[in-house]
């Protein structure tokens, strides 16, 4: 069989099912159907070339020439489908094809094209033709990606340069054969067959694949295969077929078997270490970019890893952004304690918006938490996408995450997500000097620091909670010792005003200033029992108990010192599991914080007692319609003696807090504004026989362990 009349036969095959493969796909834009039409016409042509040489000249050597003609056509357009600036226009390139398609079409069907002399002529005029088309095609597209703004389709347009040059030198090979062939009888092997089947995979690839990581990995895969497949051969040929050679020339038979050997181990033995090296020549050439951001971001991380201060993790972040000279703003954004807004926690660059609102930013941060990640131009590249498919809903509401990302000043916005996947807050990447300043092979670095950053964000809340434990513990402590200290003065002083007091004549003067010292002597006295009460452990009777029943006991409490114009009701949740607490300590929580609201509400308003379940926890919120807490005291409520109130001693919320946690559970203030103030008291759920919780222990928050041992640890940036 001749490898040389069966090539273009298999070519065409394999031509064939890779326009029909484009064909079956279910979604199709313009560059789907350009390649469809390309790679239906180097199959033709390549099934012409098998007959012709197959059947002889005639009519199928015309129809090869049409073909041939026809290649530069769909070629140029299908390298113009990649055009960004209206690739539907047709340029001056198109035009000159079009013009020039006529004279070729002429002159192949005019009858010297079968004579040998002019027949040599009008081929060579035809090579030309298509080369010189394609060169121009190749650079048309060359100078568009040099001017294009898009970093990522510079980067595209670089690649598919690179294809269309090899094309061009691979049809050029190809076509040789068919032109030289035809005037000579040099029957020229077709050796550019498997290199133009080769070059068309990757067109198809190109219009595949939108990200440049994965091209650029199938063109270094491809050039990694290539030089180890000329290296491994070299290496066999050298030691079994050179060893074949001499033995032949000496007439002697060789040790084959043991050559064979010996080749196949040193080919073991070099493959990893040549594999090795080559992968990473090979990265340096394409990645080299890629390889230097990502040393920075590593860097950046480790840094990161010692940061437990929120200030000085956002000083190390936006510090170790600029370093790497590849962002010129970012923003950290964590969400507040409402969890209804993102607040501004640092940046560098341009100003950003002190504070945004969840609501608005709802369907972006969905996206880039279901893909890791979100980026404008990524999505506005989709959305046109969408409406050239005629999905134009789609398209809008793609178009719409765009639009909140430009509302943010922001290329790339990273979702900041904690234990459980619960949101944290958000990082978002500019770069004003480019657009596309992040390829796709980029993403998986910018994903890690954000997860690294979540970790420490995590970390410094902890780090917080547990400084301020430290901090409570040591009051705690030294409270104790000075209530007992000054209990005992307390004691005499209020003995000898009394008894001053009993002594004094009915009509003195100084029975009122005596009245005073006895009354002030008291308050004080109540503030260091407050001070006890705070210090000493609470141990209680914790039992299992309905909390149903302790909230409708505590309501029978105050509902009689209750003004007319208050609401108070109760808005028991079913079927609620037990909980393990003392019921003594829950009712004290619960007039607390309905006095506080009384206080709040100066008598006149709504108090709603709700009660739920919520997964493991029993939630009990007690919600007023006052005038709110205001945001500077927010962060201070449950720190002892922080108080608004001229006769309060700041204890009430601190000491709520004790007792809640004592019973393993956490309080804590959900709203506040100007539709009121909601508190929330999650206990856990408990089954009969369960122990209680320790005394005093401190039970852990939503997403993080409140221990010295559960700081997170940070992977490293390089695992």
């Amino acid at each position: 069989m001749s490898l040389s009349l069966w090539t273009p036969l298999f070519s065409a095959l394999i031509a064939f099912a890779m326009a029909i493969k484009v064909l079956l796909r279910s979604r199709k834009r313009r560059p789907h159907w350009l390649f469809i039409m390309f790679a239906t016409n180097v199959a033709v042509w390549y099934l012409a070339t098998f007959l012709e040489a197959r059947n002889g000249g005639g009519l199928l050597s015309r129809f090869a020439g049409l073909m041939a003609v026809l290649l530069p056509q769909t070629g140029v357009r299908f390298l113009r489908g990649f055009s960004l600036d209206a690739p539907d226009q047709p340029s001056s390139l198109d035009r000159w094809a079009t013009r020039l398609l006529v004279p070729m079409l002429a002159l192949v069907a005019s009858p010297w094209f079968t004579q040998k002399i002019t027949g040599a002529v009008i081929r060579a005029v035809l090579l030309a033709y298509v080369v010189g088309l394609l060169i121009a095609a190749v650079s048309a597209l060359s100078s568009r990606g040099r001017v294009i703004a898009s970093q990522h389709e510079r980067r595209r347009a670089r690649y598919l340069v690179g294809l269309g040059v090899l094309a061009t030198l691979v049809t050029t090979a190809d076509l040789v054969p068919f032109m030289v062939n035809r005037v000579a009888a040099a029957n020229l092997p077709p050796i550019g067959s498997i290199l133009v089947l080769a070059v068309l995979y990757m067109f198809s690839e190109v219009i595949e694949r939108r990200r440049v990581i994965d091209l650029y990995e199938l063109a270094g895969r491809f050039v990694v295969l290539t030089a180890l497949a000329l290296v491994l051969a070299g290496i066999y040929y050298r030691l079994v077929d050179w060893q074949v050679l001499t033995d032949r020339e000496h007439r002697h038979e060789g040790p084959y078997f043991l050559n064979a050997i010996v080749a196949s181990l040193v080919i073991l033995i070099l493959f990893d270490p040549l594999r090795d090296k080559m992968e990473a020549q090979i990265a340096r050439f394409f990645f080299g970019e890629r390889h230097d951001f990502e040393t920075s971001i590593n860097e950046l991380r480790r840094r990161l890893a010692h940061a437990l201060e929120p200030d000085e993790m956002g000083k190390v972040l936006m510090d170790g952004l600029g370093r790497s000279r590849r962002v010129t703003s970012a923003s950290l954004y964590l969400l507040d304690a409402d969890r209804k807004g993102l607040d501004l926690t640092a940046q560098l660059g341009d100003t950003a918006e002190r504070r945004v609102d969840l609501a608005s930013l709802r369907a972006l941060i969905d996206h880039a938490r279901a893909h890791g990640i979100a980026v404008k131009e990524q999505l506005e590249r989709d959305a046109d996408d969408r409406r050239e498919l005629g999905e134009t809903r789609e398209g809008e509401s793609i178009a719409e995450l765009a639009h909140a990302m430009e509302s943010l000043s922001a290329s790339v916005a990273l979702p900041l997500e904690g234990e459980g996947n619960d949101l944290l807050g958000l990082l978002t990447l500019r770069d004003d000097r480019v657009r596309d300043a992040f390829a796709g092979d980029e993403f998986p670095i910018l994903k890690g620091l954000a997860a690294q950053v979540a970790i420490v964000v995590e970390n410094t809340r902890l780090y917080a909670r547990i400084k301020e434990r430290d901090r409570l513990a040591a009051l705690g402590e030294m409270a104790a010792g000075l209530a007992h200290e000054i209990r005992n003065p307390l004691g005499a002083i209020k003995g000898a005003a009394q008894w001053m007091e009993s002594t004094m004549p009915a009509e003195s003067d100084h029975r009122e200033f005596i009245g005073i010292i006895v009354d002030e002597v008291g308050r004080l006295d109540r503030v260091v029992s407050s001070f006890l009460d705070y210090a000493r452990p609470y141990r209680g009777n914790p039992s299992l108990l309905d909390v149903t029943n302790v909230v409708e006991r505590t309501l029978q409490l105050v509902r009689n010192d209750i003004p007319a114009e208050l609401v108070l009701t109760h808005e028991p949740g079913d079927d609620l599991p037990p909980v393990r607490m003392d019921p003594e300590h829950l009712r004290q929580v619960l007039l607390n914080l309905i006095r506080n609201a009384m206080e709040a509400m100066k008598g006149r308003g709504s108090i709603v007692l709700r009660s739920r379940a919520r997964g493991s926890f029993v939630e009990l919120l007690v919600r007023d319609s006052g005038p709110g807490i205001e945001a500077s005291m927010r962060q201070n409520l449950f720190i002892p003696f922080s108080t608004t109130k001229t006769q309060g001693t700041g204890l009430g919320l601190a000491i709520s807090q004790r007792l809640v946690q004592s019973a393993g559970g956490r309080i804590e203030l959900r709203a506040s504004g100007d539709q009121g103030t909601t508190f929330c008291i999650s206990l856990p759920a408990a089954v009969s026989g369960a122990p209680a919780a320790p005394s005093g222990s401190i039970p852990p928050p939503a997403r993080v362990a409140a221990d010295a041992e559960a700081v997170r640890v940070s992977p490293s940036p390089l695992a």
